[in-house]
């Protein structure tokens, strides 16, 4: 699933619109758009317009996509909401990769990348899992 997602840059705000070829994607994007690819799970809200650097923007539009997904372990498709203290303030997806547990993110300096979930998990003050 990795090599699917190599053309893929990040660009806030970015929902997958095409430019010269290449899939454009904030984080939030990116995990609206894999889970429905890759797992057929129903499409997240859109959320156009908040940039990433309006922090309790992103705050509140991450709560309220969580409001609408249940509680879970990690599992392939799941949301990883991240947080920074008491702000939600990141998301990726789930992904099993060689029998692993891990998440795919795409970030301003590595675009899509996946780590495992203990070296994603520390970046961040707390990881919750919806579904």
């Amino acid at each position: 699933m990795l090599d699917y997602y190599r053309n893929v840059r990040y660009h806030d705000g970015g929902r997958g619109e095409l430019v010269g070829g290449v899939r454009l994607f904030d984080c939030y994007g990116f995990l609206r758009a894999a889970r429905v690819e890759q797992y057929g799970l129903p499409t997240l809200p859109i959320y156009e317009g908040v940039p990433t650097d309006d922090v309790r923007r992103v705050n509140r539009s991450l709560k309220e996509v969580r409001a609408g997904l249940q509680s879970c372990a990690p599992q392939g498709g799941a949301m990883a909401l991240c947080w920074v203290g008491e702000i939600a303030r990141h998301c990726g997806v789930v992904v099993p990769l060689n029998g692993r547990l891990g998440v795919m993110e795409c970030t301003v300096d590595e675009h899509v990348r996946w780590q495992p979930l203990r070296a994603f998990c520390r970046e961040f003050t707390k990881v919750e899992y919806y579904t």
